[in-house]
């Protein structure tokens, strides 16, 4: 027996609530506190079914891994899509909207940075996931993100221009763009640009030391 839609359910409850308008009169001579209960209830029940049925990623919901992955376990083909995942979204969600200020050109270079950011988005798609409660996004901005702000700015403190008297470990290269000015030098890249020029060429090394994935069956 072929399982209802959610829209063919729907529609059989805008029918069955036209029907329970009909017999108003009644529920006069009844309880009425219970009787209202009782339809209450009932499409409760129905709504729950509904939800159940609802396929998964419907309305754009479940897009990304959905849950906080661990870099030790992927193979190749996770580790690329992962890869592509966090970049978005750093690119795209992050830097822009909250750490350009903190951010630098070498933080995929970090590995225990990588991990942090990569829960941070697992936990902001789960906190604008379509029904979530307001209270996750508010973790989010009031909890997380400054946790793994506070981190970065630390983390990356040795990167970006060079700094007189501090150790730096991934500074920033000066150009000289005119031999007639040597004193006019140029950064290679802004201190707070999303990457530095080599950050594919980082990933797809990254990949290659993954194992591959498992063979699929014909079966």
């Amino acid at each position: 027996m072929a399982v209802p839609s959610p829209d063919e359910m729907l529609y059989q409850v805008v029918g069955d609530l036209a029907v329970l308008g009909n017999r108003v009169k009644v529920l006069e001579d009844q309880d009425l506190a219970t009787a209202v209960s009782g339809i209450q209830q009932t499409l409760g029940d129905i709504h729950e079914a509904i939800e159940e049925l609802r396929p998964v990623g419907e309305d754009g919901e479940g897009a990304g891994p959905g849950t906080a992955p661990d870099w030790t376990k992927v193979d190749k083909d996770e580790a690329r899509e992962l890869w592509d995942w966090l970049i978005f979204w750093c690119r795209d969600v992050l830097r822009p909207m909250y750490g350009l200020q903190v951010w630098r050109p070498c933080w995929y270079q970090h590995p225990e940075l990588r991990i942090m950011l990569t829960w941070l988005c697992a936990h902001w798609h789960w906190s604008y996931e379509k029904k979530a409660p307001p209270t996750r996004a508010a973790e989010w901005h009031t909890r997380w993100w400054p946790f793994v702000k506070d981190f970065m700015v630390r983390e990356l403190e040795g990167c970006g221009y060079p700094v007189a008297d501090r150790k730096m470990l991934h500074p920033i290269e000066f150009r000289v763009l005119d031999p007639s000015k040597p004193d006019d030098r140029t950064p290679a890249v802004d201190e707070n640009a999303f990457e530095d020029g080599y950050l594919s060429e980082y990933v797809i090394e990254h990949i290659s030391r993954r194992p591959d994935p498992p063979e699929k069956s014909d079966d």
